[in-house]
């Protein structure tokens, strides 16, 4: 089978090849959201790469054999005469001397000098290397640089930013350098190419307030102990099976490996046709087992940390959250294993039932993105800002993102002796996530100017008497702002016939015709979802008629 691309992987690909134009030196990050085919962009890559540049020599690296096979099987789709070897002991294969190696990290990492003068490394769940200069990636890229200096690596994420949530481009030692080009959930969701989540009310509480944080999340040790209690795990497991019933699939998260036993004993004793794998699972056991859920002997399937990453079941169509989380990334790929299309089992969306506070804290999974470091860097420290938008690196004295367009900030300017500050203290002083849909009576559409920035349009959301929320619209940017931008008025194009605007003066001037001509041109939302627990009403979700 040959595959075509969509016109969002080809924007992928040629916004890759923008970014190296503009940037002969660095690496850059392509962020892929579930869903994205991000094994079939890798293979294009390789492949253009090749017919630009003949005899480049290229190596994708993974860190599980599920996703060597996934790659392998869309790269010889895409191109079936490639020159490829597959370097990996899992699959029983060390092929060297090829143009093009697929490897899993576990096997090729000590052995950088077989492989010679590599171009190109391509490195998929790239928020998996240490952002510090340590660790097995990085060792092993460190190797490959000494073959050739001029080695670009380029790494591939639905999550560019680590598990505190920081971008991986933050820090003196970061190995990327920017974050090119982007196909977000958001996207895809409106694509049409993921199922949508859908939450489920949820009686059964694990209260996590007494449990503590080390590094990036819970310590697993007390997490464990407030969700692996005899009543919650009877109570949990109820409201499963009664949440449950009208779906095919189920996938469970539980905490340890103590507490998942427990909920596979409850839902069988429940009447479940319940399998659990963890990491202590044995390989061929734990093969079988998926193997089992995917034909659909098993309805439900209980893990601890294991179906994540490399777990590809589209038929999945609930699940139940037990294991609480600060990580961001682990949060974006639990939901992520959900949201894959599934025609032949008739699935539509998926059920979302988390029984901790992970949802209500950590916001919608669509709108997950990175964050600056609560640290600068140091004096010593490349004399860069990051962009809040794509977390590029950019020249301190840049007015707008070089990759993505975005404007920065003004500084903000502390004033002293006005008054009294009343931010929370303590963390049971800190307000609760306050979400809340309002209808919308008018839209209002302004040009925005910014001196040293280009226009915009300031699109404000009202209600009988008063603004709602308001967001910016960058139309005629370049990079992911101006892809948002273009994606935005798509959209909201009253008819398919109706071409995108040049620039934000253009798109005020046909909204003004289309409003004073009593013209249909933008649809607009009859209600907004808005977070009013940040510093600014924040829109959530659009409803349309």
């Amino acid at each position: 089978m040959v595959y075509q691309l969509r016109p969002y992987q080809q924007r992928v690909v040629d916004g890759l090849w923008s970014w190296f134009s503009r940037h002969p030196q660095g690496d850059p990050i392509v962020e892929a959201a579930v869903g994205a085919g991000k094994s079939l962009l890798i293979a294009e890559v390789v492949r253009r790469a090749d017919a630009e540049a003949p005899g480049t020599r290229a190596l994708v690296v993974v860190h599980q054999k599920e996703l060597l096979e996934q790659n392998v099987e869309k790269l010889l789709a895409v191109w079936p005469m490639a020159d490829v070897g597959i370097y990996s002991a899992a699959k029983g294969r060390k092929q060297l001397g090829r143009q093009l190696t697929y490897a899993t990290i576990g096997s090729i990492y000590k052995d950088a000098a077989l492989l010679g003068r590599i171009d190109l490394v391509l490195c998929d769940e790239c928020h998996l290397i240490n952002p510090k200069d340590a660790g097995t990636w990085r060792t092993f890229i460190g190797e490959l640089r000494r073959y050739n200096p001029h080695l670009r690596v380029i790494g591939w994420t639905g999550t560019p930013f680590r598990g505190n949530g920081v971008w991986l481009t933050a820090g003196d030692e970061a190995l990327f350098t920017s974050v090119a080009t982007r196909v977000p959930m958001r996207e895809l969701l409106d694509l049409g190419f993921l199922s949508p989540l859908v939450p489920a009310t949820t009686v059964a509480r694990i209260d996590t307030s007494g449990v503590r944080t080390s590094g990036d999340d819970y310590v697993i040790g007390e997490l464990a102990k407030a969700a692996d209690q005899e009543h919650l795990v009877r109570q949990t497991c109820a409201e499963i099976v009664n949440l449950g019933a009208s779906r095919q699939r189920w996938l469970v998260f539980a905490v340890t490996v103590e507490h998942a036993a427990h909920v596979r004993d409850e839902l069988a004793r429940l009447g479940v046709a319940v399998g659990m794998v963890t990491g202590a699972t044995p390989k061929a056991e734990r093969e079988a087992v998926i193997t089992e859920f995917k034909r659909g002997r098993l309805r439900c399937l209980v893990n601890v940390a294991v179906l994540t990453t490399g777990f590809d079941a589209p038929s999945v169509d609930f699940i139940a959250l037990l294991r609480a989380t600060k990580s961001p990334v682990l949060y974006v790929q639990i939901a992520g294993r959900g949201m894959r299309l599934s025609p032949a089992t008739g699935k539509t969306d998926c059920l979302w039932a988390d029984f901790t506070d992970t949802t209500s804290r950590m916001g919608p999974v669509d709108a997950i993105t990175g964050r600056l470091p609560t640290t600068r860097r140091s004096a010593e420290g490349a004399p860069v800002k990051l962009c809040e938008v794509c977390g590029s690196q950019n020249p301190t004295a840049a007015l707008v993102c070089i990759d993505c367009g975005a404007p920065f900030p003004e500084p903000e300017r502390i004033k002293h002796g006005s008054q009294a500050s009343g931010a929370a203290v303590l963390s049971d002083q800190q307000p609760q996530t306050k979400i809340e849909t309002v209808p919308v009576r008018h839209v209002r559409y302004r040009l925005h100017q910014k001196d040293g920035s280009p226009d915009s349009v300031k699109v404000e959301y009202r209600g009988d008497i008063m603004s709602i929320a308001s967001e910016w619209v960058c139309v005629g940017y370049e990079g992911y702002a101006g892809m948002k931008a273009s994606n935005w008025w798509r959209m909201r194009a009253a008819t398919p016939d109706i071409p995108q605007p040049r620039n934000a003066a253009e798109a005020i001037e046909w909204i003004e015709w289309a409003q004073d001509n009593h013209q249909p041109l933008l649809r607009e939302p009859k209600a907004v979802t808005i977070n009013l627990s940040t510093k600014y009403p924040e829109i959530v979700q659009f409803h349309w008629e």
